[in-house]
């Protein structure tokens, strides 16, 4: 936008905003996805990609206002991840601000406080606010905008990641400068000429016709059978559903699997989770009779976009309302949360359970405990539920319970060292030490999650063991076997068990238990029926 906000046509200067964005996100997507390589995942630059793909893809038509509007719209379903909604909701509060008369500063204020409010961060925090603070200031006091972006921009470099993915490396977080924000800086350097001149919608849509979108991970896995690095994720549902139409469906113009019903599908709680693809089976693989009732995979290690999350909801809706499983991950929770208000405001009931299970990060941490293994247990238990026709309150809180009555620890292996405290998405963990003996591993992850679950010999105990994809059988169950004499060496006991590749990433030698502590009825309800793609119970 224009460098007072009060000069030249609104709809000009929106304009130029938009081709800014694109310009910037299509030549600097390796840069921005390098520096976001700190939270483990590196797909920044590849998810703003493919925002401004849409962008260039879609029509400007209407008044700037709704030119903003349907940017917002048309990038939040493009992107998904946690840059999705935050961008959207941002555009979507400048629109609100502009038909008000506010000028750029006013609508940058307004995007702001949106951003804040919906990420739950603040200045200070290494997000994209430690340049927006300073830019929206600069606009306000007549002062070089640029100069201000980039210096808050730079001022992430040395600061403690407090929100997304990032906040779990903590102090090793520190170092490299925040991809958000060095994103707002460029795009400002844009505006000001100061990275050459804004590329016009045709050259956007030349360049855009050669631009490579898949994320590193999917580069990485076009080593194997992949048809198209662009449509991966796509064609791998397409081949899921085509292999298992007895039990489910693709729903059309959407990455969504969902159950296939003999007829109507009868009144009751639809059950539905989702994240990033990469973790297969989860969650695809359980959607069928007795757990989900669909599925949303993002692409590789990325959040679904609400635009998909809406419609698998929409789909699934039988009249007694939706519950959403979640992991804890900011760019889940942040599209599950707009695509539940969005299927609220059109009358369907939603309910939320997030789950965050994972005892490698202290449960009073501000970005809070990610989501694991303990996730597959509350969407058995819960589609176990909905299915005896229980409402979706009572379903609910079934989850709830599973939740807070089960905890999760994993293990990476690299080579000769292992690493103790991985994410499913390939996040640091709390020590990399040299491989010890299995019973050593053993005991290293169920200490903590004992620790905190503190069970009594007579707890029936659930252990669910997940390779994360590049373990063979023999040696998970060789841990597994371990892992029960450890139990037993402490009065305790397996009562249930589920041991295979449940929820990988993607090919990661290693593995992460989970273990939950069930009462006669969540018991009761894991023993259930069910028949889904990748599990099968009675």
């Amino acid at each position: 936008m224009s460098d007072s906000g009060r000069s030249g046509d609104a709809g000009d200067r929106i304009d130029r905003f938009l081709r800014a964005l694109c310009d910037v996100a299509l030549e600097r997507r390796s840069e921005l996805d390098r520096l976001d390589d700190v939270a483990g995942d590196g797909d920044m630059g590849t998810t703003l990609a493919r925002g401004a793909v849409a962008l260039i893809d879609s029509e400007r038509d209407g008044d700037p206002a709704s030119v903003l509007r349907d940017a917002a719209e048309t990038a939040t379903a493009a992107m998904g991840g946690s840059s999705g909604p935050l961008i959207g909701v941002g555009l979507l509060r400048a629109a609100d601000a502009l038909d008000e008369g506010a000028d750029d500063a006013g609508m940058l204020r307004a995007a702001i406080a949106g951003i804040g409010e919906y990420g739950e961060s603040e200045r200070g925090g290494k997000t994209a606010l430690d340049a927006l603070y300073p830019l929206a200031e600069a606009l306000e006091g007549g002062d070089d905008p640029a100069a201000a972006a980039r210096e808050g921009a730079d001022s992430t470099a040395e600061a403690v990641a407090k929100h997304g993915r990032a906040a779990y490396a903590g102090e090793r977080s520190k170092g490299a400068m925040d991809p958000g924000a060095v994103c707002v800086a460029q795009v400002t350097e844009k505006l000001r000429g100061e990275l050459g001149e804004i590329a016009s919608w045709e050259e956007l849509r030349e360049r855009r016709a050669g631009a490579r979108v898949e994320s590193d991970e999917e580069a990485a896995a076009i080593e194997g059978f992949v048809g198209s690095a662009e449509h991966f994720v796509s064609e791998s549902l397409d081949g899921f559903a085509a292999a298992h139409p007895d039990l489910v469906t693709r729903l059309e113009g959407h990455q969504v699997i969902v159950r296939r019903h003999d007829g109507e599908p009868p009144r009751r709680v639809a059950v539905l989770s989702g994240g990033g693809a990469g973790h297969e089976p989860m969650h695809a693989g359980f959607v069928g009779e007795g757990m989900l009732d669909a599925a949303c995979p993002g692409a590789v290690f990325t959040s679904p976009s609400p635009d998909g999350i809406r419609a698998a909801t929409e789909a699934v809706d039988a009249g007694a309302g939706v519950l959403h499983i979640v992991k804890q991950y900011t760019g889940d929770v942040l599209n599950f949360r707009l695509a539940g208000e969005i299927a609220a405001a059109s009358g369907i009931e939603v309910a939320t359970v997030i789950v965050d299970d994972d005892v490698a990060i202290a449960a009073d941490s501000d970005v809070g405990r990610r989501g694991t293994g303990v996730t597959i247990v509350a969407e058995k238990i819960a589609g176990a539920a909905a299915a005896e026709g229980q409402g979706l309150h009572e379903v609910a809180a079934l989850a709830r319970k599973v939740v807070e009555n089960g905890r999760s620890y994993g293990v990476a292996i690299h080579g000769s060292e292992m690493e103790i405290g991985v994410g499913i998405h390939g996040e640091p963990g709390v020590d990399r030490v040299g491989i010890e003996p299995v019973d050593r591993i053993s005991a290293r992850l169920l200490d903590p999650i004992l620790d905190e679950l503190d069970p009594d010999p007579d707890d029936s105990l659930l252990v669910l063991l997940s390779g994360l994809g590049g373990t063979p059988p023999l040696q998970l169950y060789v841990l597994f076997e371990h892992l029960r004499r450890e139990l037993e060496a402490r009065g305790l006991g397996v009562a249930r068990s589920l041991v295979g590749d449940l929820i990988t990433s993607l090919e990661q030698a290693g593995a992460v238990l989970s273990v939950v502590v069930l009462d006669a009825e969540l018991a009761r309800l894991w023993d259930a029926p069910a028949k889904t793609p990748a599990l099968h119970f009675g």
